[in-house]
């Protein structure tokens, strides 16, 4: 399983980062490549929510369902496929409040079954996504 992690200072309280991240429907604002986005129920996500993605990412075309497996309110939110996906992804964001008014989000991916051959390539991508989906989400929360 190969795993990335970025970490990223907020200059906003854990509560309306949070509300951000719970915010699936609104990924493709601040997620570059996201072409279709379906999430169960509607809302805000909760654990048990089930969220569809559908993008484009470093030249592949890619299609996930996610299930909300960890929601604690401005804290954690972790999504992982379901075991029948043929690919598996895990994606975790964990936010550390540092003061009243900002707040450290730790950003983490894992992806399971990747091709050797591809491990490299999605390694060089993800090092120079993740700091621009960071600054695409701080560029949202500004707006």
């Amino acid at each position: 399983m190969l795993t990335f992690e970025y970490t990223e200072t907020y200059d906003y309280p854990a509560s309306i980062v949070f509300s951000r991240l719970i915010d699936l429907k609104g990924r493709d604002s601040w997620i570059k490549g996201i072409t279709e986005i379906q999430v169960t129920p509607e809302g805000p996500a909760q654990l048990g929510t089930k969220y569809f993605e559908s993008g484009k990412y470093s030249g592949f075309k890619s299609e996930k369902t996610m299930i909300v497996t960890e929601c604690i309110k401005d804290h954690l939110l972790t999504m992982e496929t379901t075991p029948d996906e043929k690919q598996s992804f895990r994606e975790s964001y964990r936010i550390e409040p540092i003061s009243e008014k900002s707040c450290r989000v730790h950003f983490t991916i894992q992806v399971g079954n990747v091709p050797k051959v591809a491990e490299f390539f999605m390694g060089q991508s993800m090092k120079k996504e993740q700091p621009q989906t960071a600054a695409r989400l701080k560029a949202v929360l500004t707006g």
